[in-house]
């Protein structure tokens, strides 16, 4: 089954935003290094290329992060096996004889299946249109840390005391 709705904004996000509520915000959600993810070298040679070609378009916004590489590695295989068994179903027919009754292409669900894992994959990654939709990135120089912009998260914060008069 799906997500219903909208994914929920991350909690540095929503106090950019200005949300003053505190139920609102998960101050204990994990912020992973920024750091982009290392190429794995056992992938084959079209993952690769699609590899080398997100963080090409998305590494420089730093959205994808080393935290991020299980996901892409899944993302990139998805796109290399779609992109082979597209091709493969291309070259045959949607319908094939079996026992002497046409019955359907079994690359037709492989194909489907690679598809609905690169389309799923690529909402996570914010690789879709509808993915970056709710995405807020400023283009050009190095994108900062969100506590470069808002500071620390509350819970780092340090109460002070108050005077003594």
């Amino acid at each position: 089954m799906g997500r219903r709705g909208f994914p929920a904004a991350p909690g540095s996000v929503k106090l950019a935003l200005g949300e003053t509520r505190p139920s609102r915000v998960n101050f204990l959600e994990p912020s992973p290094r920024r750091q982009a993810p290392a190429m794995p070298r056992d992938m084959d040679d079209g993952a690769k290329a699609v590899w080398r070609r997100v963080l090409r378009e998305m590494g420089q916004t730093e959205v994808i992060r080393a935290a991020d590489a299980d996901v892409l590695r899944c993302y990139c295989e998805a796109v290399s096996a779609y992109t082979g068994t597209a091709k493969m179903l291309a070259a045959s027919s949607p319908l094939i004889r079996n026992r002497g009754e046409l019955v359907k292409n079994p690359l037709h669900q492989i194909v489907r299946d690679n598809r609905d894992a690169v389309r799923l994959f690529a909402r996570e990654l914010g690789l879709s249109p509808s993915g970056r939709a709710g995405l807020n990135v400023e283009m050009g120089g190095a994108v900062g840390d969100i506590e470069d912009v808002i500071g620390p998260a509350p819970r780092r914060l340090h109460a002070v005391g108050g005077s003594d008069a």
